[in-house]
């Protein structure tokens, strides 16, 4: 269930927007607190939650795009909305700052409907990331895969009894500590002693951000301090444990609250899997189609099997031609999964018009393809808070040639068998919504026997090799490809086998597509 009273941090270096901020803001119910840079900006998120930041890009001391680099540092922060404020409308300070982790940006001078429907717009997506994801962060929800969180004094800590809990405890004692197990696995409670007065004082920011999704309880030292009971009443925890009785009721009151936790995301995920399995956008998990000499191939997992943000799409033109797509909707799971099938529809609709229309030819120009979907996706105000990649490419065994065109989508890497040398191609473009006037380049390339083209998502990239902890990259595409290369037809299954082996590879942290086309 949404918050009633969203709090919302604004930060400025003039006094008049701020006020002006402040106002609207207010107007809409919400709650506001003030900084004028960095700094106090900074102070202001140790000591209270927000769920949405606006801040100018501009200010004295610490400047918006510093601001944004130490708070998607945070635990806490790494997924809170955060708008940039700014008269700068060059395209590569917005793409730099969206990299650098900002959510948006609202020009100045500020209109204020459009000012409301972004922040709205960014809340709704908030909201549903706390109710839904975290309710069921796993497919697997087993009591041995979560974990309560122990919020403890770590001079003396008070010992829990575990040996009949039904799910594990980790024990943290400081603020960082608490946030990063936040993060780690599925959480079915929250306990904190009143002796962890680290956890006490933080106590209000702690609620703010779980206490719609995840129990809190306290474990009271003295049942007869009322005082303290009704001030920690005020502050919206779920129960209390007393230390004073005996071990097997606080074993009985801790696994009662683990269980309704998890019947509660048993309920959820079965709901959202039943509205996945009637959606009419599907996507199957491999996929492989032959036009004339070329194969095409595509591997889609969505990540924990859950429905995700990436997304394909495979349309015949002719005998001699097909349109393949392959985008990603940032985020995971269902905050990305409820976005796909518009965008999906926006694709479809506006091939078949063009198609129709005969108005441009695809292999020539699949660039301006992206420019119409890029500006009605702009005026889209729901659609333009959601950034996605997407790549069009044309493939035409008829000419021998695959056309790409991309927008923010990663560089497809490609093997040259005539020339016996594996390359990334110089593709890029700006990501959909974000600019209305975007111009898209078109990559036309000869493709010879023997030639393969991989595409990909940030899914595969973003691996960590279990042994050195880093990220594996772009690099470890164009090296699974490349060791592979002399094999006629590559299986799509097994390069990613490949990859996996090569780079230590044992899980994906998010959905994950791969586009193989190849000529023999």
């Amino acid at each position: 269930m949404a918050k009633v009273s969203p709090n919302i941090l604004v930060v400025d270096d003039d006094v008049v927007i701020l006020k002006f901020i402040e106002f609207t803001l207010k107007g809409l119910g919400y709650q506001t607190t003030l900084a004028k840079n960095g700094k106090e900006a900074i102070d202001e998120a140790k000591n209270q939650h927000f769920d949405l930041i606006i801040s100018d890009l501009y200010m004295p001391l610490i400047d918006g795009n510093e601001l944004v680099k130490r708070l998607r540092k945070t635990p806490e922060y790494q997924h809170t909305p955060f708008i940039f404020l700014s008269g700068n409308t060059e395209e590569e300070t917005w793409i730099k700052n969206l990299n650098d982790g900002a959510d948006d940006f609202i020009t100045k001078p500020i209109k204020q409907k459009i000012f409301i429907s972004k922040i709205q717009s960014h809340l709704k997506k908030a909201y549903l990331r706390k109710d839904i994801l975290d309710s069921a962060r796993k497919d697997d929800i087993s009591f041995e895969k979560g974990n309560l969180i122990y919020c403890a004094n770590r001079i003396k800590p008070f010992a829990l009894p575990r040996k009949h809990l039904k799910t594990n405890i980790k024990a943290v004692y400081s603020d960082t500590d608490f946030f990063m197990a936040l993060q780690d696995t599925n959480t079915w409670g929250i306990i904190i002693d009143d002796k962890a007065k680290w956890a006490i004082t933080i106590l209000d920011k702690i609620t703010e951000i779980v206490s719609h999704h995840i129990p809190i309880s306290i474990l009271i030292s003295d049942a007869d301090d009322m005082d303290q009971i009704d001030q920690l009443l005020s502050s919206k925890i779920s129960n209390f444990l007393f230390k004073k009785l005996n071990s097997k009721l606080i074993i009985h009151q801790i696994n009662s609250n683990v269980q309704r936790e998890h019947d509660l995301k048993n309920k959820y995920l079965n709901a959202l899997n039943t509205a996945a399995k009637r959606s009419p956008i599907r996507f199957e998990s491999e996929f492989e189609d032959d036009l004339r000499d070329f194969n095409i191939q595509i591997l889609n997992q969505p990540y924990d099997k859950l429905p995700g943000g990436d997304y394909y799409e495979v349309v015949d033109i002719d005998e001699n031609r097909k349109i393949l797509i392959l985008g990603d909707v940032m985020g995971k799971k269902w905050d990305a999964w409820f976005f796909v099938p518009a965008y999906i529809a926006y694709v479809r609709s506006t091939i078949n018009f063009y198609l129709s229309r005969e108005e441009f030819d695809f292999i020539k120009s699949p660039g301006k393809f992206l420019e119409i979907i890029n500006k009605s996706i702009f005026k889209d105000l729901k659609l333009s808070e959601v950034f996605t990649t997407l790549s069009i490419i044309t493939v035409c065994s008829q000419t021998s040639k695959v056309s790409i065109a991309s927008a923010g989508a990663l560089q497809p890497v490609f093997y040259n068998a005539k020339e016996n040398k594996t390359t990334q191609l110089n593709i890029v473009g700006t990501l959909l919504g974000v600019i209305p006037d975007a111009h898209y380049l078109s990559l036309i390339q000869d493709f010879n026997i023997g030639d393969k083209l991989l595409l990909y998502t940030d899914g595969y990239i973003e691996a960590v090799n279990d042994r050195t902890g880093e990220m594996i990259g772009d690099d470890a595409m164009h090296y699974a490809l490349d060791n592979k290369k002399d094999k006629e037809i590559i299986a799509a299954k097994e390069l990613e086998t490949e990859l996996a082996q090569l780079f230590n590879i044992s899980k994906y942290d998010d959905d994950r597509t791969l586009l193989l086309i190849q000529r023999n």
